[in-house]
């Protein structure tokens, strides 16, 4: 069905703004406007867009469904190409086989119903079809946030490419399965990898650390030896009892002269040589052997030191756990510096070296060295590296979102299998339909003529009451028709009466409706928007009830009749007529807006359309009633306002006076009032409700201020005591009761 009408630059719609023309969701549509509001423009414009006048190319018209969709609209140019040439015949469906005929309705309801069928089924493949394209936007989301982390790291530059992309993400992690043993890097490792091929590092050395020099100084025997002094002293009996030898040695550092440095007491005359003598000798070997080891073994401990900080610089040092290693290493190195110096100051004492144990260090020294040769493998290929490198971080990727693609596979497979279902039923309906839809294009091929158009437009004439004329083949023509009238050899259609022109263009068009001028082409009833614009222009009164009844019990509510279109668009000024239409679906007028859909054109500058509510509009006094509030609202132009104050005061005055002479009751007033207000409106109303030899344009409407009129207007109906009713009429009684 149609869904908007966008129009502009053409007639007194806008020449450059679009103007959209919203069609409510009803299978019948109302349209209601004054003559030269713009409704005309509207059929216009959809027959143009139908027969593909560029005149109309830049107006469109919108589908619910963008489906294409056979638009035949009834206008006056409808009438003026009908009657003003021969007319066409409709190939429709006759009755020259009964069986094949029955055929053709069960093969139509048959379709009808599948066409339901089809239309639920597509929803249901949508519906499926939704749910699959959601739960991929949830699952998408959940894979992106392995994107995110991995943005985070140093590993970021492997993303780019993707930007925001999360379908090519989601899609392209999914190729980068596991590999067979399981076994992946660490992000930590991946990124130090990276770094590793990003700088500009050249092979880095194996590393070492040699401590054989310090355990050769500790396995020295003279750590275990009690170091005596000499026996060619006489002194050596005594110190040897008193087991202080060291504590002498320490002493000879403080003899300076022949007193005791310690008690001040005099010294035998020989006690410096017997002294020198105790302490010379073999004790003073192996003294200074101690010395000499304690400072050699301290020398190589801080050059093993040096190295030792050398090596733990390598980055790769803490991975080895070289550095725990050596700090274990270190300390034990110093415990037994910190031994050989307690036997270096009391050398006559006993001391034990502990051996250390070197594995842990050995073993992390290893581990760097291996760590080593594979940077140096790695840095030998850059390129290929990197791309190990890439490739491993996917797979991390991917397996800390493994679960995230099972819990999709897992709500993904009963969504295919429901949507696999729902199109294979889909196809079958369609299949079945096309089948159908086959089989009826050769049934009415079969069962296809003009005579059965004839008889049912003669008929339309006789149960309207119409004998005068009918419509037949015309002589020679098969496919053309003639007007006939009884006695009349050669009638034309010249013979017509404008309102006959009429009556019979729209029984043709209703006729036209079931067919076409085509014996080949099919017409499709769902496939069909009809648009008729003022069909009771020129027809008497006595017709509005007929043409109303075909409308709706034909186009807008078929019920058990075959259906002749998709959509009815009825478009009229008579406001009679309109509200006819409506009451045919709803006697409460209040809610036939839940029945058909109902609008009104309206014009200041320009046409629009809007919403109609058929409440305030019962008759053409309350139209123009509501022409006067769509002044005061600046939605139509002033010159209407002095002929809506006419019509309303003469019948105004005709309903309450039981005179018909607008002039005379305005007399009256004036006579009462000496202001003539009353007479300068009288004034005003009639010279801008008419038009004479002086009264006519150009005037300049501009210059008419309409607040100011309608004061006048209000006054009136004051001065006979009706002023509540004039508020009433122009909706102001709640403004009122406010400023009040």
């Amino acid at each position: 069905m149609i869904r908007t009408i966008s129009i502009h630059r053409h007639k007194s719609f806008h020449p450059t703004t679009p103007h959209s023309i919203q069609i409510p969701n009803k299978t019948a549509t109302y349209v209601y406007g004054l003559n030269g509001a713009g409704k005309s423009a509207i059929g216009e414009v959809i027959d143009g867009l139908a027969r593909n006048d560029p005149a109309f190319a830049h107006c469109r018209i919108d589908t619910t469904d963008n489906a294409r969709y056979r638009y035949v609209v009834y206008n006056h140019h409808y009438v003026e190409r009908l009657i003003g040439q021969p007319i066409q015949g409709i190939f429709t469906v006759g009755e020259v086989d009964t069986i094949r005929q029955q055929r053709i309705q069960d093969v139509e309801v048959r379709t009808g119903e599948l066409e339901g069928l089809i239309t639920t089924a597509v929803a249901s493949v949508s519906t499926v079809e939704g749910n699959i394209a959601k739960e991929f936007v949830r699952a998408k989301d959940d894979i992106w946030k392995a994107h995110e982390w991995g943005k985070r790291t140093t590993l970021a530059p492997l993303l780019e490419g993707y930007g925001k992309n999360k379908e090519k993400f989601f899609q392209d992690l999914r190729t980068h399965v596991l590999p067979d043993d399981g076994q992946l890097d660490t992000i930590e490792r991946l990124e130090k990898r990276w770094a590793d091929v990003s700088g500009a590092e050249n092979e880095r050395a194996p590393v070492s650390l040699d401590i054989s020099s310090l355990e050769r100084i500790e396995r020295d025997p003279i750590w275990a030896e009690v170091v005596e002094v000499s026996t060619t002293s006489r002194l050596a009996p005594l110190v040897a009892e008193l087991g202080n030898a060291d504590w002498v040695a320490r002493g000879q550092g403080y003899l300076h002269t022949d007193q005791c440095p310690f008690c001040q007491q005099g010294l035998p005359h020989d006690f410096r040589d017997e002294l020198a003598r105790l302490l010379e000798g073999e004790r003073k070997a192996k003294v200074e052997k101690i010395a000499s080891l304690v400072q050699a073994y301290t020398g190589q401990l801080e050059a093993l030191e040096l190295r030792a900080k050398a090596i733990l610089a390598d980055p790769d040092a803490k991975e080895a756990g070289l550095e725990l290693a050596w700090s274990e290493l270190r300390a034990a190195l110093h415990d037994t510096l910190t031994t050989l110096r307690q036997k270096e100051a009391n050398p006559s004492a006993l001391v034990v070296v502990k051996a250390f144990n070197v594995e842990a260090l050995n073993g992390a020294l290893a581990k760097l060295n291996a760590l080593i040769a594979d940077f140096n493998t790695r840095i030998r290929d850059r390129k290929g590296e990197r791309a190990r490198i890439k490739a491993m971080f996917y797979q991390a990727m991917h397996a800390d979102r493994i679960e995230a693609y099972a819990h999709h596979d897992a709500l993904l497979g009963p969504l295919r299998e429901a949507e696999a279902l729902a199109k294979a039923d889909l196809k079958a309906k369609r299949e079945e339909r096309d089948t159908l839809n086959t089989d009826l294009r050769e049934l009415r091929r079969l069962q296809k003529g003009v005579d059965a158009s004839i008889d049912s437009i003669n008929d339309r004439l006789r149960s309207i009451g119409i004998t005068a004329f009918s419509v037949d083949r015309k002589t020679g023509e098969d496919r053309l028709y003639c007007l006939s009238r009884p006695g009349v050899a050669d009638c034309e259609t010249r013979s017509l009466s404008e309102g006959e022109k009429t009556l019979i263009a729209f029984l043709y068009f209703m006729e036209s409706l079931k067919g076409s001028h085509s014996e080949h082409e099919t017409v499709d009833p769902r496939r069909t928007i009809a648009v008729i614009d003022d069909p009771i222009s020129s027809l008497s009164q006595n017709y509005v009830y007929d043409i109303a009844t075909m409308i709706h019990r034909e186009l807008a509510k078929p019920e058990s009749r075959p259906q002749l279109v998709k959509q009815v668009i009825v478009l009229t000024h008579n406001l009679f007529f309109f509200h006819e239409l409506i009451r045919q679906h709803i006697k409460n007028l209040a809610n036939a807006h839940n029945r058909c859909g109902l609008l009104r054109v309206v014009k200041n500058e320009h046409s629009e359309v809007e919403t109609l509510d058929p409440t305030k509009l019962l008759n053409d006094y309350d139209v123009w009633w509501h022409i006067l509030k769509d002044a005061q609202a600046g939605k139509v132009p002033t010159q209407v306002v002095p002929n809506a104050m006419r019509n309303i005061l003469e019948q105004f005055f005709t309903f309450t006076t039981g005179s018909s002479e607008f002039p005379e009751a305005v007399q009256r007033l004036a006579n009462e009032d000496t202001s003539s207000k009353y007479a300068a409106l009288d004034r005003f109303v009639d010279r801008g409700s008419h038009r004479d030899a002086i009264n006519g344009p150009p005037i300049d409407w501009t210059e008419y201020d309409v607040p100011y009129l309608l004061g006048k207007f209000r006054a009136m109906f004051h001065a006979i005591g009706q002023d509540q009713y004039y508020l009433m009429k122009m909706g102001e009684e709640a403004s009122e009761a406010a400023d009040a």
